[in-house]
């Protein structure tokens, strides 16, 4: 129909972008007239005092805030004044009211932005070492211990970006850590700090794409910093100064679903040599990745070994949680050197955070008789048991069921929990400390931005004595108060089936470990497990990242794995087995046709089936000397070729190059 011009097709963009609009208050012209004042004060004094204490905070607010208008919600709410009385003074004219668009991430109150603190002499070396390095134009790899000041250093580096009138992008991993790292820019950089994450809605995240895009055209304007998660390394800048990417190691940097599947800090590497920037990657336990880079003199490291403030590195202590079983030494999940050395700390005014990276109260509910377990109907997963939600969920797909009363296999009312999560560990932490305030930070407690803010602030104020946490404890957040840290389960990460496995728990203990004892005391660090003889833990007790890197590389090389070489995963997916089966290992000749015996597959990925869909993965194993250029045109013809195969059409197939 189209074709023989019956009907034609019409697009249309559609704006759904609104500013937000505000009340703002402002002298009229009359009444910045000296005469009008005098005559107006005797007047107020006498008749309205309470219009007179308003004109007065009115004046005093605009001295300090060196503005000529101030937002009407925010005059009324400091002087504690109402709206009728400022609707006096507006029919006395001596103020107008007026209706205009505000941003709206305002920062009224943010005050005078501060200098940038002083900084010790390591620090100040260390800032140096960064500038010659940025001078040379490499990538600078800043390795610094747990509390050594390295966002001091940040802060310096972008206060140095903004003096230039240029733009400067600080990268965190996480939602919840940009809470802290924010309030803490805030006072450096005032209304001169943009935030941009998923967590905002649209209107927030395009006022600030069109404050970035903006600043091309103010070349004589301020600076702007930009703090954001991974997604704001798309921000349309112009005038790039500096990337700092803060805990560069994390695997949240990584988006593997949906597309495009890209890692953040390569992106941002590219990035600013696209713009001719200067990048900082920050960490106390680099990947080995950027740790192999730094060695193999491709990025500069610039090492800061020394706590700020000259504090010791946490002690850390094992706990041999089979041995403590045998002696009757467990009270449910908790050695009694974890329960007394809580008890010695919180009865000191301190505080405590225990790390479990399990959510929800149980992992598996099982049938005690014939070891019956609940599975996702569509995924190939158990359900994790919710109590506080009451349902059984699938951490996958979402589904949710209510918690059976018998066994749908053999009928047995006796169905018992297997395992623990975060929401149980906080129930029975009720119960053995009832007169100390327990919470959990997970993503089912902080699922907002204002939900990540209360718990985080309620933790710094002194208000939760001990915090229950996944992942989200781990990344560079800073409390003062807290003195031990408790590590549950350290064989759950450690013994998971992955070549990253050693690495990723190795970072998650220390950088765990690191939250422990940063400002007054030495802190403390119980980790329990069933192998106190893994050598990872002996690398986590010394703070021995040099020897785990050496240690981790021997296999690495042994087995071709980064950062000898780089990974192409290719995922396919289909609702019959049979079909997936079959596509994947036409794929895998389709590869090995074009790259040998680098190629490995197809296998069963550790999940075999989510949302319906079956899997598998084809993995393809690159030494670094080949060209990207020409390995991703091959690549491309080879994947061109299968998906044109006919019977090929209905199957879904996705590439990540550098697979987390």
């Amino acid at each position: 129909l189209i074709s023989k011009k019956v009907i034609k097709i019409e697009e249309e963009l559609v704006e759904k972008y609104k500013p937000r609009f505000a009340s703002f208050v402002k002298l009229t012209d009359k009444a910045n007239e000296d005469s009008f004042m005098e005559d107006l004060m005797p007047s107020l004094e006498k008749k309205s005092p309470k219009q007179l204490n308003l004109l007065m905070g009115f004046l005093r607010i605009q001295q300090d805030q060196g503005k000529g208008v101030i937002l009407k919600s925010y005059l009324l709410k400091m002087m504690k004044s109402s709206p009728s009385v400022l609707q006096s003074l507006v029919k006395k004219e001596v103020f107008e009211v007026y209706e205009a668009s505000v941003d709206r991430q305002l920062l009224i109150d943010s005050g005078e932005p501060q200098l940038p603190f002083v900084l010790s002499n390591y620090q100040q070396q260390a800032f140096l070492n960064v500038k010659t390095a940025f001078n040379e134009g490499k990538v600078t790899l800043l390795h610094g211990v747990t509390s050594s000041g390295k966002t001091e250093i940040y802060i310096h580096l972008l206060h140095e970006a903004l003096q230039k009138g240029k733009q400067a992008l600080y990268l965190v991993p996480e939602i919840a850590l940009t809470t802290q790292v924010i309030n803490r820019l805030r006072k450096h950089f005032g209304n001169e700090l943009l935030i941009y994450h998923s967590r905002f809605n649209d209107s927030e995240r395009v006022e600030v794409w069109n404050k970035v895009l903006e600043h091309q055209y103010k070349p004589d304007g301020n600076g702007q910093v930009i703090i954001g998660a991974r997604s704001a390394v798309f921000l349309p800048f112009t005038n790039l100064e500096l990337i700092v990417i803060d805990e560069e190691h994390d695997s949240s940097y990584k988006q593997s679903d949906p597309a495009p599947r890209y890692n953040a800090r390569d992106c941002a590497v590219k990035l600013a040599s696209m713009m001719k920037a200067n990048v900082l990657l920050g960490s106390a336990t680099p990947s080995l990745e950027s740790y192999y880079n730094s060695l193999s003199k491709k990025y500069a490291m610039v090492t800061l070994d020394r706590r700020y403030g000259e504090m010791i590195m946490p002690e850390v202590m094992l706990v041999d949680v089979r041995d403590a079983l045998k002696r009757k030494q467990m009270h449910s999940h908790f050695s009694t050197q974890l329960l007394s050395m809580m008890n010695l700390a919180l009865s000191a005014g301190e505080q405590v955070i225990l790390f479990q990276n399990r959510r929800g109260f149980a992992p598996v509910l099982e049938c005690k008789n014939c070891s019956w377990v609940p599975h996702c109907i569509n995924c190939d997963v158990s359900l994790t048991l919710h109590k506080q939600h009451g349902e059984l969920r699938c951490h996958y797909c979402g589904y949710s069921i209510s918690p059976p009363s018998s066994c749908n296999a053999c009928g047995s009312s006796d169905l018992r929990m297997k395992g623990f999560g975060t929401e149980k560990v906080e129930e029975e932490l009720q119960v053995l400390f009832p007169e100390h305030t327990i919470a959990r930070l997970d993503h089912d407690t902080a699922k907002s931005k204002r939900s990540f803010h209360k718990l985080i602030t309620d933790f710094e104020n002194g208000d939760i004595d001990v915090l229950v946490g996944t992942q989200m404890v781990t990344k560079g957040l800073d409390f003062e108060k807290v003195s031990l840290v408790g590590i549950l389960n350290a064989d759950q990460f450690l013994n998971y089936p992955d070549f990253r496995a050693h690495e990723r728990s190795f970072q998650l203990m220390e950088q765990v470990s690191g939250r422990s004892g940063r400002k007054h005391k030495t802190g403390k660090v119980i980790i329990q497990t069933y192998n106190p003889s893994n050598p990872i833990l002996k690398f986590v007790i010394d703070h021995d990242f040099k020897g785990f890197y050496n240690h981790e590389l021997v296999d690495r090389n042994k087995f071709d794995y980064p950062p000898y070489f780089r990974l192409i995963e290719c995922t396919l997916k289909h609702k019959e087995e049979d079909e997936v089966e079959r596509a994947a290992q036409s794929l895998a000749r389709e590869l090995t046709d074009v790259f040998g015996k680098r190629v490995l597959g197809p296998t069963h990925p550790n999940i075999g089936r989510i949302r319906n869909y079956y899997l598998r993965n084809v993995l393809i194993k690159l030494e670094r000397k080949f060209s990207v250029e020409q390995v991703k045109q091959k690549l491309q013809k080879a994947l061109d070729f299968f998906q044109k195969e006919p019977a090929n059409k209905s199957v879904i197939l996705h590439v990540d190059v550098d697979p987390q």
